[in-house]
């Protein structure tokens, strides 16, 4: 029903000459609808998609990033169940008072709003029932029709199976809410020195592989509070601006889904970050590789940043090097010289996407997740206050590294 429907209005755009961008922009929108309807896996899936511009083309990376994973509340019984299974008791014997109407709800957890027996408001994330299997069953299948797709030889550069497996691991991260507690927990050390930055304090013994119970933070979406609660912008983006800054290229642990709604302002100012399942690392080797490719493009040096794009690549040899080489280089000659406030990184990033996408450079997931965390916090940044650079926040940062032996 889908393939009709797309196959139709494709006709349609094409008979009336609308051209090529509305026919990509078509087959864009009906690629979404079609995960939507395959359900919550797919969902997260086309989520983790829109994050992998090396793997996809914009006009695919625009109608995926407007994906919406709202499926509905599930029943209180399974709520109830869930404890029951993690804890052998019901969440009213757990807690002084739990509201059984959710709060809100996605496709992987719902959460409710609940309060200890000292009184301490919390937020409890409670996962789906029957996701695990859901998700299992899911991904065996795209599996399957990725090694079909496999089979073609020009198809069998994008290594659609390793692609799918890693959408399957980042899945999985998700649907463990343990594995988010220690994303918590290892946020929280990294950023204990700053008194801006705060991520939920956990109640660890309220804490599973189906429940997550954290602190309930009273607060305003970061783009709304300027306007809400008179903050101030230009400081919220300097935070944001400096909190990615030490996640990407100091501790080389990144929030990888850096959406407004995953960013708050509390009473006290500070800025909360929320939703802390799906994650990027990088090594030192990669940490070390990933800001010196950085540091090539500041500088002009773009056979640097070619080499070490193809040496951290997960695919086979580059097929025509000098070629890819060549538009590296040119990428690198039409920024070069240009002042920091006239070049947006989040386009410099993506431009760089789409030159290993044309020579079937598989980049690093773990870069590309890095490069889509700092040009969303970029685009947070330019709408707090548009008059800020990334770059000119960027300097100081790196010299200190530096300094610090680092880099």
């Amino acid at each position: 029903g889908h393939g009709a429907l797309w196959f139709v209005g494709w006709l349609a755009l094409l008979l009336s000459f609308r051209g090529k961008a509305a026919r990509q922009a078509w087959f864009g929108r009906r690629m979404a609808s079609l995960l939507i309807g395959l359900g919550a896996t797919f969902v997260k899936v086309g989520q983790i998609m829109s994050t992998r511009p090396d793997l996809f083309p914009p006009h695919i990376i625009t109608a995926l990033t407007r994906l919406q994973d709202d499926v509905g509340a599930f029943a209180w019984r399974h709520v109830a169940r869930a404890f029951e299974q993690d804890f052998g008791q019901g969440p009213d014997a757990l807690f002084a008072s739990f509201d059984r109407t959710p709060v809100a709800s996605a496709s992987v957890a719902q959460v409710h709003r609940a309060r200890l027996h000292d009184g301490t408001a919390v937020a409890v994330k409670v996962r789906r029932p029957g996701l695990v299997d859901l998700v299992g069953f899911d991904l065996a299948a795209m599996r399957l029709v990725a090694r079909v797709i496999a089979l073609v030889p020009s198809a069998r550069l994008l290594a659609p199976v390793e692609s799918v497996d890693e959408f399957g691991r980042s899945i999985r991260a998700q649907i463990d809410l343990t594995i988010e507690a220690r994303n918590n927990a290892r946020f929280a050390h990294n950023f204990a020195s700053d008194p801006d930055v705060a991520f939920p304090a956990l109640h660890p013994a309220l804490c599973s592989a189906q429940i997550l119970t954290m602190d309930f933070i009273e607060g305003t979406k970061v783009l709304d509070a300027p306007r809400v609660d008179g903050a101030d912008a230009t400081r919220l983006a300097k935070i944001g601006f400096r909190t990615l800054l030490q996640m990407v290229f100091a501790d080389g642990f990144v929030h990888a889904d850096l959406h407004p709604g995953n960013i708050l302002v509390d009473r006290d100012g500070r800025v909360v970050l929320l939703d802390l399942g799906l994650t990027a690392e990088l090594d030192e080797r990669s940490r070390r590789a990933f800001a010196t490719s950085f540091a090539s493009w500041a500088i002009g040096d773009g056979k640097t940043m070619a080499k070490l794009m193809a040496e951290f690549s997960p695919s086979a040899k580059v097929r025509d090097y000098p070629a890819y080489e060549a538009d590296v280089i040119a990428f690198v000659r039409r920024y070069l010289g240009k002042p920091l406030g006239e070049v947006q990184v989040s386009t410099v990033a993506l431009d760089m996407m789409n030159i290993l996408r044309t020579h079937r450079v598989r980049v690093n997931p773990v870069y590309t997740m890095c490069n889509v965390a700092i040009a969303v916090t970029e685009g947070i940044g330019k709408q707090l206050d548009p008059s800020l650079d990334l770059m000119q926040q960027a300097l100081p940062f790196f010299a200190t590294l530096k300094s610090a032996g680092r880099l």
